[in-house]
């Protein structure tokens, strides 16, 4: 049977920008990167260039157990990542993204000290929900 599971993703998007910058300024090695214009598939291209790190997906009753390994991560670096944003013309962005298996829905809240790092680095937070 399976379980409800969660994957959060950080990332920092923009135009058109070199992702190395932000892996060797942050010192983390992201999940994934790609580049405005890279195909995806058909006549489907990349409209930005963006820098991820990536929780996998865990099963999960509480979307804050993934929010906090991630933002562990990138806590000591929130005035990197701010400096980086600003100076590339870039946005960041959290995002929840949540399986509902058999209709058991994990406990969905941010906490202060979430809102606060969200806040902080000046980042938009998304939640994709897929009812399976």
């Amino acid at each position: 049977m399976d379980k409800t599971n969660v994957k959060v993703e950080f990332s920092i998007f923009g135009d058109g920008f070199d992702p190395n910058i932000i892996t060797d300024t942050l010192l983390i090695t992201p999940t994934r990167t790609w580049l405005k214009g890279d195909y995806i598939r058909r006549d489907l291209f990349r409209k930005e260039t963006c820098w991820e790190l990536a929780t996998e997906y865990e099963e999960s009753f509480d979307i804050n157990d993934q929010i906090d390994k991630l933002k562990n991560l990138i806590q000591n670096r929130k005035d990197e990542v701010v400096k980086l944003v600003r100076q590339n013309n870039l946005e960041c962005k959290l995002e929840v993204v949540i399986n509902i298996e058999n209709n058991e829905k994990p406990a969905m809240y941010l906490n202060k000290e979430t809102i606060k790092f969200v806040h902080d680095i000046g980042a938009e937070i998304d939640f994709d929900l897929y009812i399976l």
